[in-house]
């Protein structure tokens, strides 16, 4: 761990949080979160390409997952791409959120 870089400060999480919340207010015209996505917001908001879809089928099979958790997990990959400030989700976002779901 000593030997380990450290990660961003937290004034650079803040701004990258700010950033976030400025999105999800853009997407949402108004004061609403991912977390308060409906699943017809959930199917237009979190494009998964192909490489992402299977890999959420590959989760949903070998973990078991229900419709919720399935939806749950992209709502924090759409969350984890904003803080990231991509348009879309990508794999390492996908990945992120399902090792979220698993720990």
């Amino acid at each position: 761990m000593l030997d380990e870089e450290r990660g961003d400060s937290s004034e650079v999480i803040k701004e990258r949080v700010i950033k976030a919340r400025e999105i999800q207010n853009l997407r949402f015209s108004g004061n609403k979160l991912n977390r308060d996505m409906n699943n017809s917001e959930v199917e237009k908001f979190c494009f998964l390409d192909s490489e992402c879809e299977n890999i959420i089928r590959t989760a949903i099979r070998s973990l078991n997952l229900s419709m919720r958790t399935y939806h749950k997990i992209l709502k924090v990959a759409r969350t984890i791409a904003d803080l990231d400030n991509a348009i879309n989700i990508e794999k390492n976002h996908l990945l992120e959120a399902i090792n979220f779901r698993k720990s």
